[in-house]
């Protein structure tokens, strides 16, 4: 809460005009006034001592208004500054905001309305703040920063984020395995896109269905038994931001056709409403399932997923990136340090050599789960960090060298296999293969489409 008497600058070339608004800002106590002939003086004045906010006339001699204001978001991009004139128009209001004005006021200047502004502006200036230091902070951010590892497939993976990113209302579908990073590819996008929003994130599996919809598109007061207040939904708060809609095959179908129309209309109404709210959003979908399949299996709208499957990638899992492994594990070792605020130990060569031959079915969070142990138990030394549960991932080896985790769903098993065996087929006809597998060429040509190999 600001603390009065506030403490104002005036700026105005007309010393009738600036004393007559000091005397009528300081009528009331609440406020202490400072007067500056020009914008000249102004940031002189502003350049010695801080002060609460700022009011300053439009047209004077020399700088005017708004180049004042113009300057001083150079050095202060939150300070209150009000800009008021005689001779407003529409156009002159859009320039003033533009320089970054906080608003722009008429002549007369209605006094206690003026106050008013002021005072929400002084008050609201730390959260202006933390935004615009967010916002720095997210310009700082480099791809390479998230997406780690020196492998062709992230090279992909960090290309589609930088490109897709220069679209604010691009819709993404990202598919993959768990723990394979599409949470942290969203909030890539979104924190390199510069959009002024908030990244919100929904996970549709751990809302109950009957709670998703009012999470989602929001409730009026007294849309139903339990609604005591209005309610804005995730989809609302994530306006000129991103959505990330995660486990989107957990959706409960009636829901799928509310969303659907959003994304057709780019507006919602709440729960109990009539009233349409525009919306504008990046809309990011993420899954481990196949939805092709859910698809044929009626537990998910076709014309949906066309509205979602606009730009996707799909996350490649660990295990065909052995050579990453080590690269993420240090990544991983200097997390951990700092948030058990530990110095960070030792690495050698030898630091990692047993996770090479793992196969992570959890793809990075298991790898990290296995790094945090690891610094949870090391008593000194270099670090050393076993693989999880033995060398072999959970996992079974054919004599082809084919790795299949244990508990993975049968269409992914046989996804693997069939993609081994096409590896290996050289310049095999498609019959013959069809024939070593018991199949029909057709049934394998139908195979090979389900799972776009």
């Amino acid at each position: 809460m600001y603390q009065s008497p506030l403490h104002l600058l005036v700026v105005d070339d007309d010393p009738l005009e600036g004393r007559l608004l000091k005397a009528n800002l300081e009528r009331l106590g609440k406020v202490h006034v400072d007067l500056c002939s020009s914008a000249k003086e102004a940031l002189v004045a502003l350049a010695r001592a801080p002060c609460d906010g700022l009011v300053t006339d439009l047209m004077m001699a020399g700088t005017d208004g708004i180049e004042l204001i113009r300057r001083i978001r150079e050095t202060d991009a939150s300070l209150p500054a009000f800009i008021i004139t005689a001779h407003a128009t529409l156009a002159r209001a859009v320039d003033g905001i533009r320089a970054g004005a906080t608003d722009f006021l008429p002549k007369p200047v209605n006094i206690d309305a003026l106050l008013a502004l002021i005072e929400r502006a002084v008050t609201e200036r730390p959260v202006r703040e933390e935004v615009a230091r967010r916002l720095a902070g997210r310009e700082a951010i480099r791809v390479e920063q998230v997406i780690i590892g020196s492998h062709p497939l992230l090279d992909q993976v960090r290309g589609f984020a930088e490109h897709v990113s220069r679209i604010p209302t691009v819709r993404l579908l990202l598919t993959g395995e768990s723990g394979t990073g599409k949470s942290a590819l969203a909030k890539l996008v979104h924190d390199i896109s510069g959009s002024p929003g908030r990244f919100v994130e929904v996970n549709c599996a751990a809302i109950p269905g009957s709670l998703l919809e009012s999470e989602l598109f929001g409730h009026e007061k007294g849309a139903f038994t339990d609604a005591g207040q209005l309610k804005r939904g995730l989809i609302e708060l994530a306006h000129e931001g991103t959505l990330l809609l995660d486990e989107i095959g957990a959706m409960p179908l009636e829901l799928q056709g509310k969303l659907l129309l959003f994304l057709e209309r780019q507006e919602i109404r709440r729960v109990g409403g009539t009233q349409p709210i525009p919306i504008t959003v990046r809309v990011i979908a993420a899954t481990n399932d196949d939805l092709r399949q859910l698809v044929r299996e009626r537990r998910f709208r076709l014309d949906l997923l066309y509205r979602l499957d606009v730009a996707s990638i799909n996350m490649p899992p660990l295990r065909e990136m052995p050579a990453v492994v080590p690269e993420l594990a240090a990544r991983f070792v200097r997390e951990v340090a700092a948030q058990q605020q530990r110095p960070e130990p030792e690495i050698t060569d030898d630091s990692f050599v047993a996770l090479m031959d793992y196969a992570w079915p959890g793809n990075a969070r298991e790898l990290r789960n296995a790094v945090e142990r690891a610094m949870i138990f090391h008593a000194g030394g270099a670090l050393r960090v076993p693989a999880p549960a033995g060398t072999d991932g959970g996992s079974a080896v054919n004599g082809s060298g084919v790795r299949v985790e244990f508990w993975l769903s049968l269409d992914e098993v046989e996804r693997r296999y069939l993609d081994a065996t096409l590896a290996q087929a050289g310049n095999r006809q498609m019959e013959e293969i069809a024939q070593s597998l018991g199949i029909s060429r057709k049934t394998l040509w139908e195979k090979r489409r389900r799972y776009g190999l």
